[in-house]
C-alpha cells in the first residue's frame, strides 16, 4: 500500500478497522473492495457505516458524495479532503 501525501494510507488503517465490524461476509480488505458489489452493503449498512466514519473522524459527509465512493480508497481520499478542508 502507497501512502499518500494527504495521509490516506493512515486513513485507510481507520476505514479498515471501522469496517471490521460491518464486514460480514469476510471480504479481505483492500483499496479497491467495493461496498455494494464485494461487501453487499445497502442504503442502511452505507448509512451505519458512514456514521462511524463520521464520529471516529469528526467529520461531516456530504450526501451528495456518496453516489461517487464506490471503493475504500475513494472513501479514504474523500475523508482525506473534507479532514483538510476542515481545517481550512
Amino acid at each position: 500500500m502507497t501512502v499518500s501525501a494527504s495521509g490516506s494510507g493512515e486513513t485507510l488503517k481507520v476505514v479498515y478497522e471501522l469496517l471490521a465490524p460491518f464486514n460480514k461476509r469476510g471480504v479481505d480488505l483492500g483499496p479497491g473492495v467495493r461496498f455494494s458489489e464485494d461487501l453487499n452493503f445497502d442504503s442502511l449498512v452505507v448509512m451505519e457505516f458512514v456514521a462511524a466514519v463520521e464520529d471516529r473522524f469528526d467529520i461531516s459527509v456530504p450526501l451528495n458524495l456518496l453516489p461517487d465512493i464506490a471503493t475504500i480508497q475513494q472513501l479514504a481520499d474523500a475523508v482525506d479532503r473534507i479532514v483538510k478542508s476542515d481545517k481550512g
